[in-house]
Order: C-alpha cells, then sequence, then structure tokens
C-alpha cells in the first residue's frame, strides 16, 4: 500500500495554522500572563497572524520542505525550523516598521517566534513518529522493484532491509545473477516486465552498475511501458553531492553532481558583503591589540612584525597570507607545519598563538578579498599538491574562498589534526552554506579561541 505522506502543500498548512494560533497565543501571553497595558484591541494581532501565517506558507514551502526529509531527520528539521523562524520574526518587524505602527507589542512577535518554534517542532516529532510507527508495523510501505546489481543496489537493499521505519518494502529484485542479499531474485533482465505485472510495484530503483548501462533505455522504456514510477541510483552515487542541480545547454539536458551554493551570484554577494563589513568593523575595533602585538613581535623577534606565507585559494589561485610572526626565521617556515609544543616559537609568540591573536592581520586578506572570515583553511602549495592524490575530494575545498575559521576547526580539526576528517567537515560547509551556517560557526569560534598551545617554560630563542 503506498505510504498516506503529507504533500507539502498539507505541511505547510498546517504550519500556518500552527504560526496564526501562535500569534494569537502571544498576545495573551504578552497582555494576560506577563505585566502589560492593552495598546491595541485583539483585532489589529489578528490582522497580524493572518500576515504571519501567509509568511509561514511562503517561507516553509520555499526555504523548509524542499530540503529537508519530511519523516527522518528531527535534528535537522528542529534546525531549518529556528532558521525560517526568524526569518519570519524579522520580515514581520520590518514589516510593522514600514506600516508605522509604534506602538504594536514587539514583544508579541518575539514570543510568537519561540512558541512557534516549540509548538512545529512538536508537530514535526509527531508526524516522525506516526509514519515510523505505520512502517515498523508493515503498514503503508511503499512497495518496491530494485533493478540492478552489484555495490549500489546491495548498499540500497541492505538500508531498506535493515530499516523498516524507511518506508520502503522490498519485493524482489531483477538482475543478471542472484545477489547477496535477503530478497527475492525475480530473474534477468529480459524478465522486467514479467517481475512488473507479478509484484505489481509502486516504483522501481534501478541500480545499474557500469557494465549494466546498455539495458538501461529498455529498463526504462518497460517502466514506463507499465506505468511504473522509477528513479535511477548511478553508479557514481558516492561522488554525488546532497546538492545536485539540472540545466539545459540547447536541448540537451545536463545535470551537476554538485552545486556550490557559492557560485550563485546573491549567495556570493551576501557573503562577500558580511566579510567586508565584518573585517572592516574588527580591523578598527582590534587595531590596539594589533598594535601592542606587533611592537611585541618586533622585540621577542628582531624581525619583521608579519609573517606571510604563500596558500592556495579559491580557485587553486596562490595568495600572500598573513599572521603575526610567532617563530624566529628558519628554513622550514614555507614548507612545514608548526605544531603545539614547536621548539622555534618564542615565548611571545606561543602566547598569541594560544589565545589566536597571531591569526588577526588574515582580517586585511579578508578584506583584500584573498580570504573569508569563515571557510577552510588555506594549505601550504606543497600539502596541496600531496593531499590532492591522497584525499578523495580534497581540491573541492579550492570551489570556495579559504577562512580565519571554519566547520572544520570549531570541530576540533585545527592544526596538526585529521586532514581527512578536515576535509570531510570542509565539503559538509561547501554543500551545504548558508549565511546561518556562518553565524552558527562564528559563535561557536568565540569559545575556541583559547587553544591547546602549549608555552614554553623559557624562551630559548631571547638573546
Amino acid at each position: 500500500m503506498e505510504s498516506p505522506h503529507l504533500s507539502i502543500r498539507t505541511h505547510t498548512l498546517i504550519i500556518s495554522v500552527i504560526s496564526y494560533l501562535s500569534f494569537l497565543l502571544s498576545y495573551f501571553v504578552r497582555f494576560h500572563l506577563l505585566a502589560g497595558v492593552l495598546n491595541y484591541d485583539l483585532s489589529v494581532y489578528h490582522a497580524m497572524a493572518l500576515c504571519t501565517a501567509v509568511l509561514h506558507y511562503a517561507a516553509y514551502s520555499l526555504a523548509f520542505y524542499p530540503h529537508v526529509s519530511l519523516y527522518r531527520r528531527f535534528g535537522k528539521q528542529v534546525q531549518r525550523t529556528i532558521v525560517c523562524e526568524l526569518a519570519c520574526t524579522f520580515s514581520v518587524l520590518a514589516l510593522l516598521f514600514i506600516i508605522d505602527l509604534p506602538e504594536f507589542s514587539r514583544g508579541v512577535v518575539f514570543i510568537s517566534c519561540g512558541l512557534s518554534v516549540v509548538l512545529i517542532s512538536v508537530k514535526h516529532f509527531i508526524v516522525i513518529r506516526i509514519f515510523s510507527a505505520f512502517h515498523r508495523s508493515g503498514f503503508y510501505q511503499r512497495t518496491i522493484l530494485l533493478i540492478g546489481e552489484g555495490p549500489t543496489a546491495e548498499r540500497y537493499a541492505g538500508v531498506v532491509l535493515g530499516d523498516p521505519e524507511a518506508g520502503h518494502h522490498l519485493l524482489g529484485y531483477v538482475a543478471s545473477q542472484g545477489q547477496p542479499f535477503d530478497s527475492t531474485y525475480m530473474g534477468g533482465y529480459d524478465a522486467l516486465e514479467q517481475a512488473i505485472t507479478q509484484l505489481t510495484p509502486d516504483e522501481a530503483i534501478i541500480a545499474l552498475p557500469p557494465e549494466q548501462y546498455i539495458h538501461l533505455d529498455s529498463i526504462i522504456a518497460s517502466c514506463e511501458k507499465y506505468g511504473v514510477p522509477l528513479r535511477i541510483i548511478p553508479c557514481y552515487e558516492e561522488r554525488i553531492s546532497s546538492q545536485i542541480v539540472t540545466s539545459k545547454f540547447e536541448d540537451i539536458q545536463m545535470i551537476g553532481i554538485r552545486d556550490i551554493p557559492l557560485n550563485h551570484l546573491g549567495n556570493a554577494m551576501i557573503k562577500r558583503t558580511c566579510d567586508i563589513v565584518l573585517s572592516a568593523l574588527m580591523l578598527i575595533l582590534l587595531s590596539p591589540l594589533m598594535l601592542l602585538t606587533a611592537i611585541g613581535v618586533r622585540l621577542s623577534t628582531h624581525d619583521t612584525v608579519f609573517f606571510t606565507q604563500v596558500r592556495i585559494g579559491k580557485d587553486k589561485k596562490p595568495f600572500k597570507m598573513l599572521k603575526f610572526r610567532s617563530m624566529k626565521p628558519n628554513d622550514q617556515e614555507d614548507s612545514a607545519w608548526s605544531t603545539q609544543n614547536d621548539d622555534r616559537r618564542t615565548l611571545f609568540g606561543a602566547l598569541i598563538r594560544k589565545l589566536s591573536i597571531d591569526e588577526l592581520p588574515q582580517l586585511i586578506n579578508v578584506l583584500k578579498g584573498d580570504m573569508s572570515l569563515i571557510g577552510p583553511r588555506p594549505e601550504i602549495p606543497c600539502f596541496v599538491e600531496q593531499f590532492r592524490d591522497e584525499i578523495p575530494l580534497y581540491m573541492i575545498r579550492h570551489m570556495v574562498k579559504p577562512g580565519i575559521t571554519g566547520l572544520a576547526q570549531v570541530n576540533g580539526y585545527r592544526g596538526d589534526t585529521s586532514i581527512k576528517c578536515r576535509i570531510e567537515y570542509d565539503i559538509a560547509y561547501i554543500e551545504n552554506w548558508t549565511i546561518w551556517v556562518d553565524l552558527r560557526i562564528m559563535l561557536r569560534t568565540i569559545p575556541s579561541l583559547i587553544n591547546d598551545e602549549q608555552l614554553p617554560l623559557h624562551d630559548k630563542h631571547q638573546d
């Protein structure tokens, strides 16, 4: 039986109703449970509640459900709910400013935001539990005929057979020979039409290995002949990001396996504007600290204040990254990582490294456009050449500007740590960027400014 999953329209209508009720409830919380004086009658708030309901319908239709699994990932749904609610709240506040209602209680708007987050999250949880219970009991499963063999087909079958709450029930499979998973073998590809009429599946999943793609056209024709909806898991599925894009060149349909949000002009402009404004502001506010640091560096190293090192940036272009010098000049400074207990450090250098003050000159790199505030950390050219061959997908990190801090760094992968784990976080950031992701990383960076750098007992380099 086909799964009774609610449509996107139904979900957004429910959320609109919840937002409407939340706004009215916030009115009573503000003026009846909390101290306050009624300055507008309920009809005004009722009209604004209707406006917020319409706004929620648009926001959740465009920014929520097209990107989130409706039934499986509660944590992701809550995160995106918070983002949508903040966007709706700021939009309502902007509307109040435009229509000039100075006596309208902004407290109602903020209370409504909190109530909506809670109530909509409860709605998500209830929907997930209801459909998980249905699927676990064997009801409302979407029946599947698997067409294919090899690692991709085995991986799909393993997920379906191992997770009954996923809502898919594997009726059987068609392949050139029997496969090592527990399902009914219906025969070779020439038996497909017979399998379709015998099993009457809700959907066909095609998961062919590369050498079997010669059968693809006839398989699609057979499925369409019997009106069976189908989806294709490409043999290169593991290399496809969660964000794919389709495009058309003349009359040729094309699929991009990795859509980078920051390649879109609007997103790029938002990020660059934030970089310019924030880096300029931080340079002004931190200029006294940077001046004192420069004096300390000069006295401790008797060398240049800034240490410049060639790093690889966006589109694999080299640039000179700035830092406050924390070590005496040495032969390895352009080709080796520094470590926590590096004996090349000065005592003052170890101190500014521990407090992450040595990174502040990179705000100049951000202002120049070489870097961003948030992004993958830039690497030394020799290591880029090395890791390109050793780490899968390593070069994807050069599709965006490098950053002073990033998702990997706030998760503990900074300095001499696992490159593979760093790359996984970098790619997750690149593929899922939003301005809200940058904001969360920036807030998480603050408590990590004091790092695990060990201070030497004495300064070996002082004259």
